[in-house]
């Protein structure tokens, strides 16, 4: 290998100890090893620190501030000039680090790769890293890029790091602020496993929705003006509800049909984002049947 940077793995933990042996088990397996791996314990009341430091991690303790500040309170602390960021439930494929860095052109402040999900019942779903000129042209109305990041710390700290006033879409955000000080690069490959619980703040369409009002003119639109502004922002909205309804679908949550109908709403063409046109019909008959299936079920006699 050429160009070997100095990498820092920063894990935000809260509580996690029961996760982190796999977790760090994987950092340490890498072919080419992190030279520190710091560990943020966000205020856990659980073995997380006395497990981190007996595999080896350096640990950071801190009161309890959030995903956003853990990440920032190890961003800070770090010594390399990388950072590969990894949440505590998740964990890598032994290559992730060497296939990324091996990515990095002189203006690269960002690497990132396709995604695997599995919950306890195994995988789930493999999901390859879409290309960067695809990406770049999308983060301005969702975010395809999975939390796989190998990040230029420089750029990090020059961006002001993660919003810590928002409690989802913190990686939308960061990343359509990286997206103006140079390029991002993708291996395609799935070298991440993300772990799915019910507890995961991806499983809730409310949680994800809210932080919009706080990104969309600040961060989102924040270069357009007129009549390109208002556009975009509906566009947004439209789908962002169209997410929710399939949050909403996978976590088995009521409210499907209406976020679908409220995208439609929101932005009306057929022709923007088609498949939330499809994905109404497929809602309606969901609730259709749930409703049937209820009326049809015996009743109490007396």
């Amino acid at each position: 290998m050429g160009y070997r940077p100095s990498i820092s793995a920063v894990i935000p933990a809260f509580n996690a100890g029961r996760f982190l042996p796999r977790c760090l088990g994987s950092v340490f397996a890498q072919t080419l090893k992190p030279d520190e791996v710091i560990v943020v314990d966000d205020g856990s009341t659980d073995d997380t620190a006395a497990v981190s430091e007996s595999l080896g991690a350096k640990v950071i303790r801190r009161s309890n501030g959030g995903l956003s500040a853990a990440r920032n309170t190890g961003i800070q602390n770090a010594s390399s000039e990388w950072i590969a960021l990894l949440d505590a439930d998740d964990l890598w494929a032994p290559t992730k680090l060497e296939r990324q860095v091996a990515c990095i052109h002189p203006d690269t402040v960002l690497v990132y790769t396709g995604i695997r999900y599995f919950d306890n019942n195994g995988i789930r779903d493999e999901i390859p890293a879409i290309h960067p000129t695809r990406a770049r042209k999308m983060l301005r109305y969702c975010n395809p890029i999975s939390c796989t990041y190998l990040v230029r710390r420089e750029a990090l700290l020059q961006g002001g790091g993660y919003r810590e006033d928002i409690r989802a879409c913190e990686d939308w955000e960061m990343l359509v602020r990286l997206l103006r000080l140079g390029s991002f690069e993708a291996v395609f490959a799935p070298l991440m496993d993300c772990y799915l619980h019910p507890d995961s703040l991806s499983a809730n369409p409310e949680v994800m929705l809210k932080p919009l009002d706080l990104i969309i003119d600040k961060t989102l639109v924040a270069d357009l003006q007129g009549i390109s502004r208002w556009v975009w922002k509906r566009r947004i909205r439209a789908v962002q509800l169209y997410k929710a309804g399939l949050i909403a679908r996978d976590s088995l949550l009521s409210g499907e049909v209406g976020y679908m109908f409220r995208s439609l709403c929101t932005w009306p063409s057929p022709f923007w984002e088609p498949r939330r046109v499809a994905s109404l019909a497929v809602s309606v008959r969901n609730l259709l049947y749930r409703r049937s299936e209820s009326h049809s079920e015996p009743g109490i006699l007396d």
